[in-house]
């Protein structure tokens, strides 16, 4: 009883069981466990309403006969009404595997109460409930989403089709002066659409109860484990998770059998990153540099550096390696070569020169590459966006043919420009 109350505080019994018996090496069975814990009035974090309910009444038929111990009256005051579980009506599973993968993120108290927040990003197999991929960021991000995507793709293939909430990342929400290529949205929709994958979006928690489930697991579990590891950081988590999840799946998870598995082939790891990149709108200086998250940059082709005129509009292209590329109206690919912001030598006062690192030939994407601008653009008119001109768009809903029934005042409020 100190493990579970001492070592083990937080873990539900079932969970408490496994540790007991891979861990302290102790035998006995999950059944005699509980039986145990019952008569001593402990109650497993996950219990049933109607258990702690029922202890609760034990406790206080028993504090009429008697004075309660410290123990029974910490006891009690955990026992407390609780609000009622979320409701996830059973639905049937997907007949096969990898034909829906329902993904989502969590933003919880996952090292402890104390400590700040973290959000977990997940996904899991509709028909096998296997755990396919789990990354943790300080917020739900589209770099989070990757990191997961990147999982399935490595370990598993191209799924059908994904299911996920409809939330910042996934849904577009219109703000003033935000540009539309930095959605996330339209980014991961179109990644998921080089890739022949179908994202559905909802805001329905019970249209994705496997997901919403798993994260109650997950919630229970993984913070028990943190806290039994001493695991408090971001990376230290992230690392936690590669041998979490093949535990997780190997006791939760159905074998998968190949003949029903509708993943498509793996595709290569520089696909992946070519595939899986953010984009920004930038403009070329007077200068001639690019900002892109506050530090400059010119562009290169394969040996030298290459002017182009001020005001042109780039697309800025981090692929999921962090490589930067940027990419011009005409389609051309850019390498971004970043310019300090401090010379590192001085020929006026420094004695000797630093030793030059070998140049070599910087390997340019081809142009037909997925992130071209003009395939962008393309795919944005198809998610509803109308161009106006070569470098301004406007959102369909808000598109007037005739211009004179709009002020200019206000369709420039609605135009985006590239």
């Amino acid at each position: 009883m100190n493990l579970f109350r001492g070592k083990y505080q937080g873990f539900n019994i079932r969970h408490f069981h496994e540790h007991l018996i891979t861990e302290e090496k102790f035998t006995i069975s999950e059944t005699s466990l509980r039986r145990l814990l019952r008569r001593r009035h402990i109650a497993s974090p996950k219990a049933q309403r109607r258990t702690k309910r029922a202890i609760k009444k034990e406790l206080e038929e028993q504090n009429h006969r008697r004075e309660l111990s410290q123990r029974e009256k910490k006891q009690l005051i955990a026992l407390e009404e609780v609000d009622p579980l979320k409701v996830h009506p059973t639905k049937p599973r997907a007949r096969y595997v990898g034909e829906l993968i329902q993904m989502d993120a969590s933003c919880h108290n996952w090292f402890g109460e104390n400590e700040e927040k973290a959000t977990l990003h997940a996904a899991i197999d509709d028909n096998s409930g296997t755990l396919v991929g789990m990354h943790f960021e300080e917020q739900e991000t589209l770099h989070g989403y990757y990191q997961i995507l990147n999982q399935i793709l490595t370990q598993y293939g191209v799924p059908a089709k994904f299911l996920t909430d409809r939330r910042t990342v996934f849904d577009y929400q219109k703000r003033a002066g935000s540009p539309t290529t930095e959605n996330p949205l339209t980014q991961f929709g179109y990644a998921c659409q080089q890739l022949g994958v179908a994202l559905e979006v909802t805001s329905i928690p019970q249209a994705k109860g496997r997901v919403e489930r798993l994260f109650e697991t997950l919630q229970s579990r993984l913070v028990s484990e943190f806290k039994l590891h001493n695991i408090h950081t971001i990376e230290e988590a992230n690392q936690f998770l590669i041998g979490f999840v093949k535990q997780f799946n190997q006791q939760f998870a159905s074998p998968i059998q190949d003949n029903m598995g509708v993943f498509e082939a793996r595709p290569t790891a520089a696909r992946i990153d070519q595939i899986l990149a953010t984009v920004a709108e930038r403009t070329v200086s007077k200068g001639n540099t690019i900002r892109f998250a506050n530090r400059y940059y010119q562009t290169h082709n394969e040996t030298d550096v290459v002017f182009l005129p001020p005001k042109t509009k780039m697309m800025v292209i981090q692929r999921l390696s962090n490589k930067l590329y940027a990419t011009a109206p005409d389609g051309t690919v850019y390498a971004l070569v970043e310019v300090p912001k401090v010379a590192a030598y001085s020929a006026e006062f420094d004695l000797t020169a630093p030793v030059p690192k070998a140049s070599g030939v910087r390997h340019i994407p081809a142009a037909n590459h997925p992130w071209r601008l003009a395939n962008y653009r393309d795919y944005l008119v198809s998610t509803g966006f109308k161009y106006l001109s070569a470098n301004r768009i406007v959102y369909q809903d808000e598109w007037v043919p005739n211009a004179k029934q709009k002020s200019k005042k206000n369709l420039a409020q609605n135009v985006k420009t590239f």
